[in-house]
This record gives C-alpha cells, structure tokens and sequence, in this order.
C-alpha cells in the first residue's frame, strides 16, 4: 500500500507541476524543478518510518530531522524563487 500512495503522490505532484493549468495561473513551466525535493522528502520520511522506526508520531518526526526541514526549506526558497522571480 506504501508503495502504490508514493508512486501515485510523486506522479501526482510531477503531472501537476507541468499541467497547462498550473503553469498558466504561475506564469512559469519551470515548477518541474521541484520534484526532486519532494522525492527526497517522501523518500527520506519513509527512511525514517522503515530504518527508524520514527513513523509513531508523524508531526514530531517531521520537526525534528533537520535534513528533512532543510530539504522542505530549499523546497520552499526555489518554488518562491521559480514563481515570483522566474529564476531557473
């Protein structure tokens, strides 16, 4: 079941960065760029869920490992970046 949400989250979240409607409403076709940081998100909490058994308290886990934060801060930083100054 793990297996099928992440796939399904990834292609998800990849169709969307380049659906015609997203890059109309965002001015840019450049949102593609992003997917490798919510690969390595969803990759690196299934790390910790699996390797550590981290996965009893979702939000804690989130919180508290500083790649992750770091990973969905860079994510945050280039969205805004590639949105609001077409850089990319």
């Amino acid at each position: 079941m793990i297996a099928i949400v992440t796939a399904a989250t990834v292609m998800s979240y990849a169709l969307y960065t380049i659906s015609d409607e997203t890059v109309e409403k965002f001015g840019t076709n450049h949102l593609y760029y992003t997917i490798p940081f919510v690969l390595y998100g969803i990759f690196r909490y299934l790390y910790l869920v699996h390797k550590r058994d981290e996965g009893g308290n979702p939000t804690h886990t989130i919180i508290t490992d500083i790649p992750l934060i770091a990973n969905v801060l860079v994510w945050i930083i280039v969205t805004i970046l590639i949105i609001y100054f077409h850089l990319l």
